[in-house]
């Protein structure tokens, strides 16, 4: 049966609020390149990577894709589903759980 490694995107930058597809922000990207270090050691060799066509899930996939030599699959199945206003703050105490 495949390993699946499953990464969320780094933090996302908030200025100005509300941006439909924000960028990661200095810790976003940190955090990325620490994820990119850390699956990079721990695989032995290159796998295939997909991403959201986000750009903050695009960004954090970019520092293993580089290190690997790879390129980022996008697919448009792992794209974000939109949470309306009342379940919004509900949803991010669920994603924080899950850290």
């Amino acid at each position: 049966m495949p390993l699946i490694y499953v990464v969320r995107h780094g933090r996302a930058d908030v200025s100005p609020p509300l941006q439909s597809d924000p960028p990661l922000d200095a810790q976003g990207l940190h955090e990325a390149e620490a994820v990119a270090a850390r699956l990079a050691a721990l695989l032995p060799q290159p796998l295939p990577i997909l991403s959201s066509p986000l750009r903050r899930c695009r960004q954090t996939a970019a520092p293993l894709a580089d290190r690997w030599g790879v390129e980022i699959r996008i697919d448009e199945r792992l794209r974000e589903l939109p949470t309306p206003p009342p379940l919004a703050a509900e949803r991010r105490r669920w994603l924080a759980q899950m850290v």
